[in-house]
Parts: C-alpha cells; structure tokens; sequence
C-alpha cells in the first residue's frame, strides 16, 4: 500500500446516522465518530464538522457508503435527510484528489473477507466454501441485499443488488393476512416493508389488527425489541418473531438464487440488539423450510456480523483497489 496517501476519510452513511472515521494504516482506524444525519443540511456539510472536529493533515483520498444505488454524479437518496448529493461536487469542496462512491451493501460486502471471526455469529449450517458465491442482507432502516465472488486469483468482486424491494411472498396463511392488511396502503408489498426497523412497527400495526386489540400509540421499533427482549408484551414478541421468519424467507431466497455455499450474512442495525433472541427464534427453521431444497439449505452456515463498522472495512478495501489497479471491487 503507498504510505503517502493515509490518512484517508471512510464513512458509512445510513438512513439515520453518519458514522465516519480515519484510516491512517492499512485497515487502522481512528477518531471514529457518528454523527447523526438530520444535524446536517449535506453530506459535504457533515464530512466538513467531522474534519474541523479532529486535528489531522488535509485529507487527499475518501471512501464513503451510501445508502443508495450509486450511478452517475447525482446521488439520490430515498432514506436519508439529505436526499441528493454529488460526486464531483463533493470531490471539488472537500478538495480530494480521488473519492470512492459505493452503495452501503456493496461495501458491507466486500468487508466480510476482512471480518476477524470473533465478530461472525454463526446460525446453523456447516462450513462455507471461501470460492462459492456469498449472500449478504441486513434490515436497518431499510433492507440491504448484496453478493461477493471470490475470483481465482484471490480478489473479491461484489454485486449490490436491490433486493429488499423484491416483492414479498407470505409463507403460511398468518402472513397472507398480514400481507392483506399492509397491501391496502402499499400497493406494492416489498420485504422491506416488513424486514426493515420501519417494518417493525408495520408488522406490529398488522397483529394488533389480525388480534382486534386497538392501538392508543404505536411503539418505535426500539420500544418493540426492548418489551419483546423482556417479555412484558406478548404483541411485541410476536412482532419479532415474525420479523425472524420473513428474515428467514428471503435469506434463504437469496440462498438459493445465488448458489450461496460462501454463506449467508447478516448486517444491519437490528439483529444485533436481538441477537440472543433471534439465535432462538424460528429463523433457522424458516431459512431451510424450502420442500425439495431443505438438504440444500440445511448445508448454508449463516453468520450475524457484530463488527460495530463492516462498512469501514469494505470501503477501506474499494479505496486501495482504485488506487493501486484503476477500477472498483
């Protein structure tokens, strides 16, 4: 790696907190801060308070995560306050020689290979194959889905993909009332309106109307794991557990379309805080409840990441491929 091109800027932008830190070595990382997004008009605007607040050389080189598709300058965004911002725009300001744009997942990705294994969860399953394609999704403020290829020659290619808004397919007839009650304001039912800290509160509404019991204020999703995590409402547990199943569809939906025997992992901002919760749940059932393909799954390990910033890791990895080969992972 050229030396002379630390420190270097990485941050990972959600829907609801900006989470930026210093890279000043090789995966080395320092004053991390998260800073929350509605504090700030821009993404240029939240970049520049971070860099005031911390006493470093100028920054020549960036890497930041996007909740988002990225193609072309204009980035638009449809989870986070900002809404827009541009690439050249952002390069031209923040005065950066080279500055890498990647979706969230694309660079939750491409940190898996970096992940130390005392941060992977494993969730049943039996041992990946570091060649075969990895799947990746993650419930946070939306729904995250990406794959990782391993090429022969040892570097990594991710695909970002949109899949928390593939259309959702209820399992049992419990989910079809479910699906009913929420097609009645979204014509268009995705995963994400459910597997998602917003489809927390979605599922909840959904039971409370599937059990007739009147709702006097609707929880946040933190208020809907905390009283599930405690058991003192049964609402709220059943909330999460339908959250684990549906988790569970389209995990092994994934699974099965990509050939996952790299293995399944889980990112997100929401199965972290439940995971003793979900390491028992029904989400293991459901990921191998696919009828002909049960002995297929029941071979697929899945893994809850709890790094506290993948993305960093990811992004880390996308900078020093553009600078030293020319093209992005």
């Amino acid at each position: 790696m050229s030396i002379n091109t630390f420190p270097r800027l990485v941050a990972d932008i959600g829907g609801t907190n900006a989470r930026f830190s210093l890279e000043v070595a090789p995966y080395v990382y320092s004053h991390t801060k998260v800073l929350a997004c509605k504090d700030y008009k821009t993404l240029i605007e939240a970049v520049e308070s971070y860099l005031n607040g911390i006493d470093v050389p100028h920054v020549e080189y960036a890497a930041i995560a996007l909740p988002t598709p990225i193609a072309g300058d204009m980035i638009f965004m449809v989870n986070n306050p900002w809404h827009t911002c541009s690439i050249s725009e952002t390069k031209q300001q923040l005065q950066l020689k080279n500055v890498v744009f990647l979706n969230d997942f694309h660079a939750l990705a491409l940190s898996i290979p970096h992940i130390h294994s005392d941060y992977l969860i494993k969730v049943g399953g039996v041992s990946i194959d570091e060649y075969k394609p990895r799947g990746i999704v993650g419930p946070g403020t939306g729904l995250g889905v990406a794959s990782l290829i391993r090429h022969p020659n040892g570097e990594y290619l991710a695909v970002p993909a949109e899949g928390g808004h593939a259309s959702f397919t209820a399992f049992n007839p419990e989910e079809v009332e479910l699906w009913q009650y929420v097609h009645k304001r979204f014509p268009h039912v995705s995963f994400e309106r459910f597997v998602s800290g917003p489809g927390l509160q979605l599922i909840y509404e959904a039971v409370c109307h599937q059990q007739q019991v009147t709702i006097s204020s609707l929880p946040s999703p933190a208020e809907i794991t905390e009283k599930a995590l405690s058991k003192e409402c049964w609402l709220c547990q059943t909330t999460i557990d339908h959250f684990c199943r549906m988790l569970g569809t389209i995990a092994s939906n994934l699974a099965i379309t990509i050939n996952a025997f790299g293995g399944i992992y889980i990112g997100g901002g929401v199965v972290p805080r439940i995971l003793d919760y979900f390491i028992q749940s029904d989400f293991r059932c459901r990921f191998e409840d696919k009828g002909r393909l049960r002995q297929y799954l029941e071979k697929i390990p899945v893994y809850v990441i709890t790094h506290d910033f993948p993305a960093f890791l990811g992004v880390s990895y996308a900078l020093e491929t553009m600078i030293t080969k020319g093209y992005l992972p």
